[in-house]
């Protein structure tokens, strides 16, 4: 880690005063604003990780995908493709056709690196998640895993902008560049940028400030003076429902590091003045995805130390904000690199260049007005989701929607119960079926290609398949929790762990189930994707297939788990994937 660049915190003759007198009470109510502002924070980590996914998953993967490409397999024409490898014949290209297969060829490994890139940032985003509710535990809150369906409109993320889920683009790669960018960069606001569907550009024309408003130079002393307000009852009612409440009354921060700079301030003075005696130290995360997570681990006494890392480590990570350009390997410098990658191969060759599969903006599988906050506020589009209509799609999305909200619960249960054995490395046997199932497999082996599946689906039900054509318009996973988004009962209850094994055995069999039957729905369609006759390519039916046996294979090693059967083999000597002082 490096050296310290974060403002001491040092409350001021007036704010101490304030602070020597505080009563039971306004230690409860100081402790709800910090509670309040983690949700926040974990609520942004949460949507900017899933809308990297998306991005990440609509990538083309295969030089199949682009149009131009001519591929030496083929069966004749009026052949209907069975799985028989003798209908596969083999065709002699021309000198045009070679040219134009190696230039795509060398662009999909371009686009495969673009891919791994931006998969890099969404899994730092799941750390900064981790941390976040890392902090909760020392505020001695449950872990806080909701985040609203998208699109979110603007009044209720930090940044005061619309989060859509995007195909990847120009202007999805300026948006992103925008949510990790420092406070002091002066970078153009997404608002203005070019490349937003006509339908959709209401979204975008919103009330918001000016950019040069959005330089915090004095955002320590912003946050001491908010507190000094705040314990003295000086602040509107409005700015105190933005802080309480911002999914419905709107956002009162105007970036990332903004609110952590306040959640850090507030912290470490509540620490400082005993307000929060810090908890829950045997509940610290320090490993997660099979790997250790690069803090030190927390030991009592040391709690303020573990604050100030863990936001240090969030916002260089994210927005680089102490390098002028920001530091190589933060976020903002991945989506800027990219940038400038993909305008660079644009130029550099006569072929039109579309990296991505023609996703459709926001897809929904839901047809309830009440599952999208975007929907209660006045004069916004009706096209602000696209409405999938076709069958299979739907089916699909609506088993990663299930898949994605079983995640959920599962991480919801592994950081609210977590401990481990400081000299065996080996958790309890829930938290071990928590940590076994959620990261590794479910997120690789089911949310990710599952996700990619779908973004090769049709989104409209008039699709005729056409060999392994890619659908003019495509389908993709909508990451929705199928509740009322204004209802905070159904918020609580869709992100709580089950309380026992057989209701996720019973969502694990009711997965299996689902995947079987798209696996014959895409065979009596048709459906195929764009490599489908290349040797050991894996289409729709094969891949349905493999997440039919990995639900079951996940379900039969979550309950032995559960169960105590199974214990989670120790990686390597030395607990190589367990960082803890006993190493």
């Amino acid at each position: 880690m490096s050296q310290k660049k974060l403002q001491k915190i040092q409350p001021d003759a007036e704010l101490h005063g304030i602070l020597q007198n505080i009563t039971d009470p306004e230690k409860e109510e100081f402790v709800e604003l910090i509670y309040s502002l983690l949700k926040q924070a974990s609520t942004t980590e949460h949507l900017l990780a899933m809308q990297y996914l998306f991005t990440s998953f609509s990538l083309k993967k295969y030089p199949e995908e682009f149009s131009d490409y001519t591929s030496e397999y083929y069966i004749e024409e009026g052949q209907v493709w069975t799985g028989d490898p003798s209908l596969i014949k083999k065709r002699t290209l021309t000198d045009d056709e070679k040219k134009i297969n190696v230039i795509r060829e060398a662009q999909v490994e371009k686009i495969r690196r673009w891919e791994a890139n931006m998969l890099m940032v969404s899994r730092e985003e799941m750390t900064h998640l981790c941390y976040d509710m890392n902090l909760l535990a020392i505020l001695g809150k449950d872990p806080y895993m909701y985040r609203p369906n998208f699109p979110v409109p603007a009044t209720s993320f930090p940044l005061g902008k619309p989060v859509n889920l995007m195909p990847f683009s120009p202007i999805a790669l300026e948006i992103f560049r925008y949510w990790e960018k420092p406070d002091h960069l002066p970078v153009r606001d997404p608002l203005e940028a070019e490349g937003i569907p006509e339908d959709l550009k209401d979204l975008f024309t919103v009330p918001h400030k000016d950019p040069d408003q959005f330089n915090h130079p004095e955002t320590h002393q912003e946050a001491i003076d908010f507190l000094k307000k705040f314990l003295t009852n000086s602040l509107s009612q409005d700015v105190m429902d933005k802080i309480h409440d911002p999914l419905t009354n709107g956002t009162y921060f105007d970036s990332i590091e903004q609110l952590y700079t306040f959640i850090r301030a507030f912290l470490l003075i509540g620490l400082k003045y005993k307000i929060i005696e810090g908890q829950n130290m045997e509940r610290i995360v320090d490993e997660h995805y099979g790997f250790n997570i690069t803090l030190n681990p927390l030991v009592i006494g040391q709690f303020e130390e573990y604050v100030e890392e863990a936001i240090e480590q969030i916002i260089e990570e994210g927005e680089g904000v102490w390098g002028i350009p920001p530091a190589l390997g933060s976020h903002f410098w991945v989506f800027q690199s990219v940038i400038d990658e993909l305008k660079e191969e644009s130029k550099s060759n006569q072929l039109s260049f579309e990296p991505a599969l023609p996703v459709v903006w926001n897809p929904t599988c839901s047809t309830l007005k009440d599952r999208h906050l975007i929907n209660n506020l006045p004069n916004m589009p009706e096209n602000a989701t696209y409405q999938v209509t076709n069958t299979v799609a739907i089916k699909a999305m609506k088993l990663f929607d299930e898949a994605y909200t079983t995640m959920i619960k599962m991480l919801s249960g592994f950081f609210g119960h977590y401990e481990i054995d400081q000299t065996t490395g080996i958790r309890p046997p829930q938290v071990n079926a928590y940590f076994q199932t959620a990261f590794y497999p479910f997120m690789t082996n089911i949310i990710r290609p599952l996700g990619e599946m779908i973004c090769r689906l049709p989104a409209d039900e008039s699709f005729v398949p056409e060999g392994g054509k890619v659908p003019d318009r495509c389908a993709g996973p909508d990451f929705l929790f199928d509740i009322v988004q204004t209802d905070p009962a159904e918020r609580e209850k869709v992100i709580k762990p089950f309380d026992n094994c057989q209701d996720y055995m019973a969502a694990f069999k009711s997965m299996q189930e689902q995947a079987k039957t798209l696996k014959t729905e895409c065979e009596n369609r048709g459906y195929h994707m764009a490599f489908y006759l290349q040797p050991d390519a894996r289409d729709f039916p094969i891949a349905f297939q493999y997440l039919e046996e990995n639900f079951y294979r996940i379900g039969l090693n979550f309950e032995a788990y559960w169960c105590g059967k199974m214990v989670a083999p120790i990686s390597s000597k030395g607990f190589q994937n367990y960082s803890t002082n006993f190493n």
